[in-house]
């Protein structure tokens, strides 16, 4: 009996400090996403995302995973562990690789010429110790690059 309660005591506190903790830790913010490169004949795309910790002290950082689009075609992911750690109150930049898939590669290309639009869409996250940070990236390739990659 007496272990019974003192592993629902234990518990309680647990639960209590999860909730403390949640009040005193600020989740890392994305600050920016920029597409650094895109290259059909190297068949990958490289995003940079900024991240700021508001917090005093250095937060870990587990991990990343995102979808990469190419006129609502998914022709690219990324899942990846990580041991960075965000400087505390500081911006750092996480460059996330891309490989491309070549079949899905090529029916985007194929799509891209007969809507004549490169729209992209990047969906992902950011795992961190607190928990998974959400981001997006929407923009525009140019079709003629495309168009020019795809012809050679």
């Amino acid at each position: 009996m007496k272990k019974i309660f003192t592993l629902l005591l234990l518990s309680l506190a647990l639960v209590g400090c999860n909730d403390l903790v949640k009040e005193f830790v600020s989740a890392p913010e994305v600050k920016s996403i920029r597409l650094a490169d895109f290259s059909m004949a190297d068949k990958k795309v490289v995003f940079d995302v900024d991240l700021y910790n508001p917090n005093p002290f250095a937060l870990p950082l587990s991990g990343f995973s995102g979808d990469f689009k190419l006129n609502n075609l998914s022709i690219g992911s990324v899942e990846a562990t990580s041991d960075q750690k965000l400087a505390a109150h500081g911006t750092q930049t996480l460059t996330l690789p891309i490989s491309l898939d070549p079949n899905a590669l090529i029916e985007a290309a194929k799509s891209v010429f007969t809507q004549q639009q490169a729209n992209y869409n990047f969906n992902g996250d950011v795992d961190t110790s607190i928990g998974k940070i959400p981001f997006s990236k929407t923009g525009e390739l140019s079709v003629q690059d495309i168009i020019s990659e795809l012809l050679r």
